[in-house]
């Protein structure tokens, strides 16, 4: 194998990647607590880019297993470089694919509002990450992750283009709502009409419709209601007999902290109600009377767990 240069020798891991190597080196010493495993699922959550780190260094820890903990001491410069220069590459994957830097993000609980060069306004949920392309022949938003609800300036020369996970979203209207959740994206047209691209397929959805894509392909166009649909822009969310586990993903865009599910048969109790985001406390408070669940507040972390005395 032919030497690699010094100054990719030298190459320092990326600070997140190694503190994360670091928490799997102290959980698999072979004395790590309960504890232990509690604060680094705090850790993972307490960002998107912890979580890409921790995934990142998950899955070199396990493919190089033996080799990372006992390597022949002559490898240990080319393992120690190729790390250095596979987590590279990955991180710089994982940064474009998530839009850590995006051009218009939003954190936890902001909601923004946004008057892009056209004339067109977008108003953007909490943990959003879009990036605009902007020429003399189209118009591309491209979003990462999060919700967004567009309402597009005329412009015939230049189309106006979402573009979510492997579809593309084309405005041949105003008005509509775009939630992407990693690969699923869900659409909801509001004013006109949306012309939905996803490999071959071509589907147009009418005002009043709504329509999911990801794993599972693309869905037909079903009716609606726009205002539960685009609650969140009035500060709402709305579920009817959704599983607690949904309201809790989308309760952790409003909430600071680490939400955890202590049992995993909680997750698949239904959910019915309308709740205020600006008062995350009110909707846990309202769930525990709600549900045989107990609420435990610990610093950064809420603890959801079942309350046997209650059916």
């Amino acid at each position: 194998m032919p030497a690699l240069p010094d100054d990719e020798l030298d190459q320092p891991l990326p600070p997140l990647i190694e503190e994360a190597l670091q928490w799997l080196v102290r959980l698999h010493a072979g004395d790590a607590a309960d504890n232990d495993w509690l604060a680094y699922e705090q850790w993972c959550r307490s960002s998107p880019e912890h979580r890409s780190a921790a995934l990142v260094a998950e899955r070199l820890w396990q493919e190089l297993g033996s080799v990372l903990r006992r390597p022949p001491r002559r490898i240990v410069p080319i393992v120690g470089a190729l790390l250095a220069l596979g987590l590279g590459l990955v991180l710089s994957w994982q940064g474009h694919e998530r839009g850590w830097m995006a051009d218009y993000r939003t954190a936890m609980g902001e909601h923004r509002h946004l008057e892009l060069a056209d004339g067109s306004q977008l108003e953007l949920a909490p943990e959003t990450r879009l990036d605009l392309d902007f020429d003399a022949r189209r118009r591309t938003l491209r979003l990462y992750t999060g919700e967004l609800y567009v309402r597009v300036a005329s412009d015939p020369a230049r189309p106006f283009l979402v573009e979510a996970a492997d579809g593309s979203i084309r405005a041949l209207g105003t008005g509509f709502d775009v939630r992407r959740d990693g690969s699923r994206v869900r659409l909801v047209v509001t004013e006109h009409a949306v012309r939905v691209s996803r490999g071959d397929e071509r589907i147009d959805v009418q005002a009043g419709q709504s329509l999911e894509y990801g794993e599972h392909g693309l869905s037909a166009p079903v009716a609606v209601d726009i205002d539960s649909a685009t609650a969140w822009r009035r500060h709402r969310l709305l579920f009817d007999g959704q599983p607690l586990g949904e309201v809790l993903d989308a309760l952790s865009r409003y909430q600071p902290g680490l939400l955890l599910v202590r049992d995993e048969r909680l997750r698949r109790l239904p959910v019915t109600g309308l709740f205020d985001t600006r008062d995350p406390d009110a909707l846990l408070e309202l769930l525990e009377r709600s549900l045989p669940i107990r609420v435990r507040r610990l610093p950064w972390v809420t603890l959801i767990e079942p309350d046997d005395s209650r059916p």
